[in-house]
């Protein structure tokens, strides 16, 4: 005798589910938009934030991080919009979800740490006041980093939510 089909998520689930994966992307949105703006002036010299490696991957971890969140969030407005689910939807959730969390999360550690580095280093050559440019620039820096801190708590939530489905599917 086969298992009873698993109930569907109630709709509540479902828009929880799907703020979620909008508030997501539009984190990294954000975070992508504060972190390809972020450029400084010191003397003659510019410096963009493709000059520091952590950045480079800060924006990495944040388009890839958007190419997913968009791709699911359409697969997620599909399932809300037709009430049908596919088991494939499952398995994607579930597994891309917890890579692609952990790609934001070092992403946003990343930047954390390369920006308090980068500060500090450049306190110890210059007085540093608010005021000054460089520090608009690493206050950008701590804004993307933080941005994408926020999609990784979305994605992290969205994570318990897939495996708790992923669990119900399997019993």
């Amino acid at each position: 005798m086969a298992p009873p089909p698993p109930s569907p998520p109630s709709v509540s689930l479902k828009v929880v589910n799907l703020l979620l994966r909008v508030l997501t992307a539009l984190f990294l949105v954000i975070s992508v938009i504060v972190l390809t703006t972020n450029s400084v002036t010191i003397g003659s010299i510019k410096f963009h934030f493709n000059d520091v490696y952590a950045y480079r991957y800060m924006l990495a971890a944040a388009v890839i991080g958007l190419i997913y969140a968009a791709m699911q969030l359409f697969f997620t407005i599909c399932q809300f919009s037709t009430g049908t689910t596919n088991s494939f939807n499952y398995q994607l959730d579930f597994y891309g979800d917890k890579v692609i969390s952990y790609l934001v999360a070092t992403g946003s550690a990343a930047g954390f740490g390369v920006t308090k580095d980068l500060k500090d280093a450049f306190i110890a050559l210059v007085s540093l006041d608010s005021t000054d440019p460089v520090d608009e620039f690493f206050s950008k820096g701590y804004a993307s980093a933080s941005l994408l801190l926020f999609a990784f708590l979305c994605l992290a939530v969205l994570s318990v939510f897939s495996s708790l489905a992923i669990a119900k599917r399997s019993f």
